[in-house]
């Protein structure tokens, strides 16, 4: 998030195009939509590939992840992603993504 000097909010502008490109993936994937989970507790697991062995800030791409799952309308919430499993694998810039699961 930005800031204005009068003190307004707006998201960053990469992180608009960035998270306008997630929703079209996540369409692409699901072109007959998903079935929006309401209020069940369910396990999360995210297995994070990067293209590259930069650092990253791990609570931020997960608050962004939570941020496009609620934007597409995966999760009404996205408070309700409480049990988390989170494993980061090797870099490789071919299959670089995050691929996430949800079970009881």
């Amino acid at each position: 998030m930005c800031i204005t000097r009068a003190g307004i909010h707006y998201p960053n502008p990469k992180f608009v195009i960035w998270r306008n490109d997630m929703f079209v993936q996540i369409r692409k994937q699901f072109p007959f939509g998903i079935a929006k989970i309401n209020s069940r507790l369910l396990k999360w697991s995210f297995e994070y590939t990067p293209e590259d062995n930069r650092r990253r800030d791990i609570p931020a791409i997960l608050d962004a992840v939570f941020h496009v799952m609620e934007r597409a309308f995966i999760v009404k919430d996205d408070c309700l992603i409480k049990n988390i499993s989170f494993v980061e694998l090797p870099a490789n810039k071919e299959s670089a993504g995050i691929l996430i699961k949800a079970y009881e």
